[in-house]
């Protein structure tokens, strides 16, 4: 009985540990929306770790590439579809993002473009290290 019980108090303890690191990551990639289709800059530090930034040019330079970016002004943006593992290192994460194209009408389905970020932490918090592969 004492066994069953630990085991269960690791299982409930793991899937409440594995559901924030979801919330997480979905914050981590709405922000991550909100820099590149908005250019909200203040959130770069808080998204990307200082190694990526450091490897693009620094983070001035990697926030005036940003900014040349075209934005996004549509309030009809389906949010991206994040899926994500974790690596066999205990603070590595391979994040896939299914970022659906803009709504044009409700008829049309959202035709879906994806990217693959490795995700490390860094301070307690999740952040982009840098992609697999980005869409086209």
């Amino acid at each position: 009985m004492r066994i069953q019980l630990i085991f269960l108090s690791l299982v409930l303890s793991l899937s409440s540990f594995a559901a924030s690191e979801s919330k997480e990551m979905k914050e981590l990639f709405a922000k991550y929306d909100e820099v590149m289709d908005s250019h909200k800059v203040e959130h770069v530090d808080d998204i990307f770790t200082k190694k990526f930034l450091d490897e693009n040019g620094g983070k001035a330079e990697f926030i005036e590439k940003v900014k040349e970016l075209p934005l996004v002004k549509s309030s009809k943006k389906v949010p991206s579809e994040v899926t994500w593992k974790k690596g066999t290192k205990d603070e590595i994460f391979f994040a896939s993002v299914k970022e659906p194209s803009i709504m044009k009408s409700k008829n049309q389905k959202a035709e879906h473009s994806g990217s693959q970020f490795i995700v490390v932490k860094e301070n307690g918090k999740l952040k982009i290290d840098g992609t697999i592969s980005d869409a086209d």
